[in-house]
């Protein structure tokens, strides 16, 4: 529940909005500012400007609960950016209102950036690992001169979003998030489970995942069964028939010696060079297997690059860490999870669940790394326990998900006494008519009783791509 102080300034405290066009929607939305206390506990000193903003429904005759947009995922992504796009044609806007509140440090004057490598002048950047340590510092520094960086975390951020929800006059919301934006809405659940009437959550990563431990299991069984999946189409069976080895085959090649690779990228405009080392490889073939669409291609960049072409790897693992890197709020994403998450992991956790992937433990033990030099605030007691809830909650995952398998999923329904899980055809968060179809019968009667799943079953994977005309490294 709100703090009585909360309430008390939500009420004291006006949100006006006003009207506001915004590039993907058809129609006029409703655009505002609400102020909340950076240190919430003691009310008092520097204040955060968080954007408000309200799609209006398809009919004219609205629901009185919205869907309150609580992430689309990261952490780090901005609602009023990246939510915006997702929410504009979603079906949940059919008959409600879509609100979005951008969470504390995702934008204006307390937006948690950080200068890393990358550009559209030196795309190659975009290869490196995520947390170079000296980038890392220097973030840390810049950031620290307009932000207590201890005050940036999902407990903080859900209470200033029912905070808004009470200021803007809703009884109850329906919330929404997908990734760990998933997480946000369980924790939001916890929090404030009297404010929600039903939730969706897509790609689940509750609070006993411990970001980013499970990422090299996870990302190891996604492309086991990927591979698999390869083995059962004829015309990817007879291309790769041994992708397998010649994943192995590519990531010891590079732990010998990394690779200088030369390709010409349109954004710079003339060739470039690019090094790449087994972790940036191991790094970038995870975040291509996010994707359905990159994720088709992933036999075909390993099997040139075991032929030593490893051009349309970079070009492939260049867009597909630019598209994520682009829409994370890095210093965001590193106050959520050297707070929430890293200081749970231990070197026993690390062995046991890195042994032999092909990631292996670089992505976490940089993170740990990073962590060191980043201030965190304290994590109450329970944080990872499971969040047991009666509140209606949908439940999608993807088959083939690299971050956030079903399993995951899995776990967190068992407490969760209303809730259906969907499993579908899909990496990184399944899509499409039958999945707008389910949320929407879900998110009309608020009951897990009102999905009916049989549509799932006319969804399939696409097949993969056998053939790169750009396979030249040029």
């Amino acid at each position: 529940m709100l703090s009585p102080f909360a309430l008390a300034l939500a009420a004291q405290q006006p949100l006006t909005l006003q009207p506001c066009r915004l590039a993907p929607i058809e129609a006029t939305a409703r655009c505002g500012t609400y102020w909340v206390y950076e240190d919430r506990a003691r009310g008092v000193g520097r204040k955060i400007p968080l954007k408000v903003i309200i799609l209006p429904s398809r009919s004219a005759l609205a629901a009185p609960d919205p869907m309150l947009v609580v992430s689309p995922g990261g952490p780090g992504t901005t609602n009023s950016e990246t939510g915006v796009a997702l929410a504009s044609g979603a079906a949940w806007r059919d008959n409600r209102d879509v609100v979005l509140v951008d969470l504390r440090g995702t934008s204006g004057p307390n937006r948690l950036d950080c200068r890393m490598p990358g550009s559209d002048a030196h795309p190659e950047g975009y290869l490196s690992t995520l947390f170079p340590l000296a980038a890392i510092r220097a973030c840390r520094d810049e950031l620290s001169r307009r932000a207590n960086l201890r005050l940036y975390n999902t407990l903080l951020a859900v209470d200033d979003v029912d905070e808004v929800r009470a200021a803007l006059g809703y009884e109850q919301v329906n919330l929404w998030g997908g990734s760990w934006g998933t997480r946000a809405v369980l924790i939001y659940l916890r929090r404030h489970p009297q404010s929600v009437r039903s939730a969706i959550i897509e790609g689940v990563a509750p609070p006993s995942f411990k970001n980013p431990l499970p990422h090299a299991r996870s990302a190891q069984d996604a492309i086991e069964l990927l591979f698999q999946e390869c083995d059962r189409q004829p015309a990817c069976h007879a291309a790769f028939p041994d992708v397998r080895h010649e994943l192995w085959a590519v990531v010891d090649r590079l732990k010998q010696a990394p690779a200088a690779v030369t390709i010409f990228d349109s954004a710079a405009g003339s060739p470039l060079t690019a090094r790449l080392t087994w972790q940036q490889f191991a790094e970038a073939l995870r975040v291509m297997t996010y994707n359905l669409a990159t994720a088709r291609r992933v036999p075909m960049v390993l099997h040139r690059a075991y032929l030593g072409d490893l051009a349309p790897f970079v070009r492939t693992g260049i867009a597909s860490n630019r598209g994520l890197r682009t829409i994370l709020r890095l210093g965001f994403l590193l106050s959520v999870t050297c707070t929430e998450d890293v200081p749970r992991i231990t070197s026993q956790d690390i062995e046991r669940e890195t042994a032999g992937t092909y990631l292996g433990d670089s992505r976490v033990r940089e993170q740990q790394a990073a962590c060191a030099e980043w201030p965190h605030g304290a994590l109450p007691p329970g944080y990872g326990d499971p969040v047991r809830s009666d509140v209606p909650v949908f439940l999608l995952s993807g088959t083939v998900d690299p971050v956030s398998p079903p399993q995951f999923a899995a776990e967190a329904a068992q407490y969760l006494s209303r809730s259906v899980h969907v499993l579908a055809p899909g990496a990184h968060v399944p899509a499409g008519p039958c999945i707008d179809s389910l949320e929407r019968a879900f998110l009309d009667a608020a009951s897990p009783t009102a999905v009916d799943t049989s549509c799932v079953r006319s969804m399939a994977l696409p097949t993969f791509v056998v053939g790169d005309s750009t396979s030249t490294g040029n």
